[in-house]
């Protein structure tokens, strides 16, 4: 929902004190090109005065943006969403024309997070093989290897695994909440369903950004004199590796 000819709007969203998600930046982009997205980052740092300083960043998988936030912020750690992951082995494994049964069995929480917490230098071979031993793979062997080839080269030597294992992150004690409840997911959903056109004029947009900003200040400044609660969060489960991968061989 951006106006010609921006193809989208990277919005910045910073934790308050007050446990409330605020949306603090909206910058409308050309690209998702590298360039495009360092740009956008440099106003973000110039407009900030240079105060920012994100720990871990919580974002999809554009390989532009993590690498023009990494090139600023050097101390970031990059955080793939959980659920943008996911989704995109469920894609896959129905592009392979894997059964239903099957794909639900491979993509439970207690089959495919472990992938995502056990060390890094265990995936490609144990955790796989982890992995495969909890789905019945009768009848489609080949395209469950077929699957796991792609497995290997996007999310592992493409991707790196640092992108979505969070393992190292854990042992840092750094904190993993907006892995599972992002709320700029939720936020762009909500964000998009105020305009009721594809490409609104940009006056329309700003307008519109900034009457959200307003209702966002106006939250603030509630939960701060005591007028209304914090939202409420998803809880945060910590995730742990299953007794049954240790003991697996």
């Amino acid at each position: 929902m951006v106006p010609k000819p921006f193809t989208q709007c990277l919005i910045v969203m910073v934790r308050d004190p007050g446990v409330l998600y605020v949306p603090v930046m909206y910058v409308l982009i050309y690209s998702k090109h590298q360039d495009a997205y360092w740009n956008a980052v440099i106003y973000i740092v110039i407009q900030t005065g240079c105060l920012l300083e994100p720990a871990p960043m919580t974002c999809d998988f554009e390989k532009g943006l993590m690498k023009a936030m990494t090139e600023q912020f050097l101390s970031l750690r990059s955080l793939g969403v959980f659920s943008i992951w996911k989704q995109a082995l469920w894609r896959k494994m129905l592009s392979e024309r894997i059964q239903q049964d099957q794909i639900a069995s491979a993509l439970t929480l207690n089959a495919i997070v472990v992938l995502t917490i056990i060390p890094e230098n265990e995936i490609a071979d144990k955790g796989i093989r982890y992995e495969r031993s909890l789905v019945d793979e009768t009848g489609a062997k080949t395209k469950w290897n077929s699957f796991w080839r792609y497995f290997k080269n996007t999310w592992l030597n493409s991707n790196g695994a640092d992108l979505w294992n969070v393992n190292s992150m854990q042992a840092a004690g750094i904190d993993l909440t907006n892995r599972t409840n992002n709320p700029l997911e939720r936020y762009n959903r909500a964000f998009g369903e105020l305009f009721s056109v594809t490409h609104p004029s940009l006056r329309a947009f700003v307008e519109t950004a900034k009457t959200d900003t307003r209702r966002y200040a106006q939250m603030i400044d509630d939960i701060k004199h005591h007028r209304r609660e914090p939202p409420r969060h998803a809880e945060f489960v910590e995730p742990h590796v299953l007794v049954d991968y240790l003991h697996f061989q």
